[in-house]
């Protein structure tokens, strides 16, 4: 049997095996740390060089590695996280949304403002409001993901456009409150156990709304010029049924209730990822008439969800195997022999690191774990400000564009019928990434400094 192998394949083969040496005989990380830098970073060149579905590539990757020696509660274990049930909840409860009708009333009102330009205001209004609201990003995508569906349909040439658009202001969004992402309450948790000053819910808001909304809007004029889409007018016959129906009026009242005891965690303490798949199951049950459960269950997107277990498990090898914590020593002992070192190189340390972190370790929660006790430790060396010095390296943490895999929102919508590939997200990650990098810096001098957040 012949089997045809282009030169692309043939190139990527030979790299990834020369990658595969070079990690074995020149690095002093432990077998499993080598093998967990061997298959994170075959599986980001997969993801990016190949056609392959990447749910396939991570299963087969983190597979390959568990029959290599890596622990077989890696593969089984990933599916206990809980991002997997908590997009599993949000999947069915958007379902009601789009079968209720509720969607389809929304998307009709955004196609019937005439024009893409009001569209495109709308679509970022809104995109900042959920991000005030609802404190998971994956949360945020799976809620906006039905409304990004009935766009493409109705403007298939705006694909790539919507399909990059959506989960960037997500992401962007993040940075608007101190619920905007997991990892800021960690950093104010660490901050308090170290006795430091933390950031309330306002003052989050005044130092970091400014800047989520700039760097939003930002981030919209460059993905328009990327993606070279051009305003248009939109005919859409839309015909307005002021009576809303039964069925409506039910999921309007679950998501308002949804929406709430998600703003209020800090006050129920109720899990959220819990919380979020209680509601969907009650949903789903048959005396309320919306949604059967078979329904809900095809309403999950399966692909994403193994995705994201086996990418979560890939990402968090690195962790898991010291391979990060070496790295991390290593650079802060370099930092610490550098007398020289001023409040402006350290604020570009500060953020430069805290940017790139997301290209080694792909969860936002991990990247604080792990980073924010560095950054209060070269605080403490340096006699730094350490609520500036946190807050400075959550901003830059909210960035994660890169690939696919580095956030689950990123997945959600590269899982559903993409409008781009893993290149074009890498080719907008590296006109973002600086612009990111610039803004923070300008922010630090003219608005955070100002206001009395100075390293």
């Amino acid at each position: 049997m012949r089997v045809d192998i282009s030169n692309r394949t043939l190139i990527i083969t030979i790299s990834c095996l020369l990658f595969a040496i070079y990690i074995f005989t020149s690095t002093d990380f432990e077998y499993l740390g080598k093998i967990s830098v061997i298959l994170f970073v075959v599986s980001l060149v997969m993801f990016i060089a190949t056609p392959l579905p990447a749910a396939l590539v991570a299963l087969l990757l983190l597979t390959l590695g568990v029959l290599i020696g890596l622990p077989k509660s890696l593969l089984f274990g990933s599916f206990e996280q809980d991002i997997i049930w908590l997009m599993i909840g949000a999947f069915i409860i958007s379902g009601m949304l789009e079968k209720s009708g509720l969607m389809k009333r929304l998307s009709d009102w955004v196609l019937n403002q005439g024009h893409t330009r009001k569209m495109n205001r709308f679509i970022f209004i809104a995109s900042q409001f959920i991000s005030v609201v609802i404190p998971s990003t994956s949360s945020r995508a799976v809620m906006l993901l039905p409304l990004y569906e009935q766009l493409i349909k109705k403007l298939p040439q705006h694909k790539t456009y919507y399909s990059l658009l959506f989960p960037t202001l997500i992401l962007m969004g993040s940075n608007l409150t101190l619920l905007g992402a997991g990892s800021h309450l960690i950093g104010m948790g660490l901050l308090e156990a170290q006795n430091k000053n933390t950031l309330s819910y306002f003052e989050f808001l005044l130092f970091g709304a400014p800047f989520g909304i700039l760097i939003g809007v930002v981030s919209m004029l460059v993905i328009r010029l990327f993606t070279k889409v051009k305003h248009e007018h939109i005919v859409h016959e839309y015909i307005e049924n002021k009576h809303y129906s039964i069925i409506e009026k039910k999921s309007l009242f679950i998501i308002i209730v949804t929406i709430i005891l998600w703003m209020t965690e800090w006050l129920h303490n109720m899990d959220i990822s819990v919380l979020t798949l209680f509601i969907a199951l009650i949903i789903m049950l048959p005396s309320l008439n919306i949604l059967s459960f078979k329904e809900g269950l095809k309403y999950i997107n399966w692909s994403l969800i193994l995705f994201v277990a086996a990418a979560s498990a890939l990402g968090s090898l690195l962790v898991t195997y010291n391979v990060v914590d070496d790295i991390q020593q290593t650079l802060f002992k370099m930092l610490t022999n550098l007398e020289w070192m001023n409040e402006f190189y350290m604020m570009i340390t500060i953020i430069v690191i805290s940017v790139l972190s997301h290209l080694l370790i792909t969860s936002h929660t991990t990247r604080a774990i792990v980073l924010v006790p560095g950054f209060l430790l070269l605080a403490d060396i340096f006699q730094l400000n350490p609520t500036a010095t946190v807050f400075l390296a959550l901003i830059g943490m909210n960035y994660c564009l890169t690939f696919p895999v580095s956030s689950k929102s990123i997945l959600v919508f590269y899982e559903a019928d993409a409008g781009f590939t893993s290149k074009q997200l890498m080719t907008l990650s590296l006109i973002l990434t600086p612009i990111y990098i610039a803004a923070m810096i300008i922010f630090y001098y003219c608005y955070w400094s100002p206001l009395g957040l100075t390293l």
